[in-house]
């Protein structure tokens, strides 16, 4: 035991002043006095054994405790590898399951992989789902809310500054059938170039009874008076009525368009005809002014209709009207009738309407050149 104590005193005294080299070749260079006493003591007191591959001990007494070393580590989770969904395409309001799986186990406590949804309106996740230690993956729930069209929304699931994503597809809820509908009157008519007809739309099941009128020729106006294009051959034009409580609700009504019969060349020709409402021939007539007026004579009329005398100073009857018969929409039947001034205005039109209200064009004559009128008188 002496022994021991004046070795110990003497290893101090060294270990200040001098270094100390062994013949292995290990060199210890200020590492501090108590290691580098216990490496000098060691072989002396029975603690352990000092060689070239470094230092293992045995304790003197005591329990030997137990490990591992050199390449016998655990791998533990460093990204996250991927994330899926299935279904990937569900319906709004309902729900579906996510795996994210890890590149390895998780590490001891878990991992925490954070959540993220591009639309949480659409389809919400949790802020964050834990993989439990030892595993590579866990499930989750995505909830979808309702949504009016079909919506793609992007999840992604991010750990340790790795990312990984996956797209789920909501679909849309079917819209149910409407319980509006509309009925037209009349749902069809016939009617001439230029005529006009007056619809009008019942809606039923909503107490909006607005509809919304369009058409595929001519004109409609917004209460539902339509005018018949001109047209050069017999034409079928559709009115459509739009519910504005349900603009999927849509009515029909068909008109048939028969075109206007086609005026004379200029120099005249068609003195005479025969319309839906009535018959007529063109006369100049000797009024008491001595001069002759443009005249029509109207037979086996169907009724009384204001009927209309457009006189022009060009062929064609195209220009603006230079005079008018018959300003009064006043209804005349079977007779003589004729303009009293300008009767220099060689080129007239005559039109029977139905009444002075919708203006109606029941029939027309062609564009009539007086200058080569039979004289009535």
């Amino acid at each position: 035991m002496l022994a021991v104590v004046l070795l110990f005193g003497l290893a101090i005294v060294l270990l200040a002043n001098v270094k100390t080299r062994f013949s292995t070749g290990l060199q210890l260079r200020g590492i501090g006095p108590t290691v580098s006493l216990i490496l000098v003591l060691s072989p002396l007191i029975g603690c352990g054994t000092l060689s070239n591959n470094g230092f293992s001990g045995t304790p003197a007494s005591g329990t030997a405790g137990t490990g591992t070393g050199g390449g016998g580590s655990t791998t533990t989770a460093t990204s996250v590898s991927k994330l899926t969904v299935n279904p990937s395409s569900v319906a709004a309001g309902s729900s579906t399951t996510a795996t994210v799986t890890l590149n390895a186990a998780a590490p001891a406590g878990g991992a925490q992989v954070k959540l993220t949804s591009s639309n949480a309106s659409a389809a919400s996740v949790p802020a964050s789902v834990s993989v439990p230690a030892g595993k590579t993956s866990v499930d989750f729930a995505i909830a979808t809310g309702n949504v009016s069209v079909d919506t793609s929304v992007v999840i992604t699931a991010s750990y340790n500054n790795t990312v990984a994503g996956t797209v789920v597809s909501v679909q849309a809820a079917a819209t149910p059938p409407s319980s509006i509908s509309i009925s037209i009157s009349p749902s069809s008519a016939s009617l001439l170039a230029g005529a006009s007809q007056q619809f009008t739309a019942t809606v039923i099941g909503s107490t909006n009874a607005s509809v919304t009128w369009t058409t595929t020729g001519g004109n409609i106006t917004s209460t539902g008076l339509f005018t018949a294009p001109n047209v050069s051959a017999s034409t079928s034009v559709t009115v459509y009525a739009t519910s504005q409580a349900d603009p999927s609700v849509v009515t029909t009504a068909l008109v048939a368009v028969t075109p206007v019969s086609t005026p004379p060349p200029p120099g005249g020709g068609a003195y005479s005809g025969t319309g839906p409402v009535a018959s007529w021939n063109a006369y100049q007539y000797l009024d008491t002014d001595n001069r002759y007026h443009q005249a029509i004579e109207i037979y086996n009329a169907t009724g009384v209709y204001p009927v209309i005398g457009y006189s022009y100073a060009s062929p064609g009857c195209a220009d603006p009207p230079g005079d008018t018969f018959n300003d009064f929409w006043q209804p005349i039947g079977n007779g003589l009738w004729w303009f009293i001034n300008q009767p220099a205005l060689v080129y007239v039109k005559w039109v029977w309407y139905n009444n002075s209200t919708d203006k109606q064009i029941l029939q027309q004559t062609p564009c009539i050149d007086y200058s080569g009128a039979p004289k009535y008188n």
